[in-house]
């Protein structure tokens, strides 16, 4: 079985949980990113299972050799906010794991086959996977080898470079303020 197809097996596994758990309610306490509960805690269920499937598409589009993206042609005019009426998945790390307790179980799977040489190599070949893998193994719990950690951007020609931050002078603490507290002793009876 090549790799998008292991890939694969392990997120529609993930998918189905997530579907037969969604509809019983299991993402009912769960909030958005931006901290308010969400209005139908299906739209929540959906709305991962859609990422989910994405991913599998993204990786397998990816791990055939897909052509490199076109360079984007910058414009002058400033582009107006997009508004946001979607909601959007927690990003809490391993979030997944408490309302879905079968995630567990693709948590696993997912950390073996990110361990294997295979897989660490295509990963290193293409580094746009690591887009389509940094978020669900955050959602997942999982942290991410060293070789899919996200590079730093360049840094741009004639940006200022940033100082280390001053520091502060140290000043002996003032009698009777140590930072660790003693508990006091119970009050004595009357």
């Amino acid at each position: 079985m090549n790799l998008a197809a292991r890939f694969a097996a392990i997120i529609q596994g993930l998918c189905a949980a997530v579907a037969r758990r969604g509809a019983n309610g299991a993402f009912v306490r769960e909030t958005s990113r931006r901290g308010s509960a969400f209005a139908d805690p299906h739209a929540l269920t959906v709305l991962l299972w859609s990422r989910l499937q994405r991913a599998v598409a993204r990786f397998a589009r990816l791990a055939a050799g897909a052509p490199p993206p076109r360079p984007r042609q910058r414009s002058n005019l400033a582009r107006p906010a997009r508004a946001r009426s979607a909601p959007d998945l927690p990003r809490r790390r391993g979030w997944l794991l408490a309302p879905v307790p079968e995630a567990t179980a693709a948590a696993s799977q997912l950390r073996a086959f990110l361990a294997e040489p295979e897989t660490r190599a295509l990963i290193a070949a293409e580094p746009r996977l690591g887009r389509i893998l940094r978020p669900l193994c955050r959602t997942l719990g999982i942290l991410l080898p060293a070789p899919q950690s996200r590079a730093r951007r360049p840094r741009a020609p004639g940006a200022p470079v940033a100082a280390d931050p001053p520091t502060r002078p140290h000043r002996p603490a003032r009698r009777g303020t140590h930072p660790i507290r003693r508990p006091r002793a119970p009050p004595a009876p009357a």
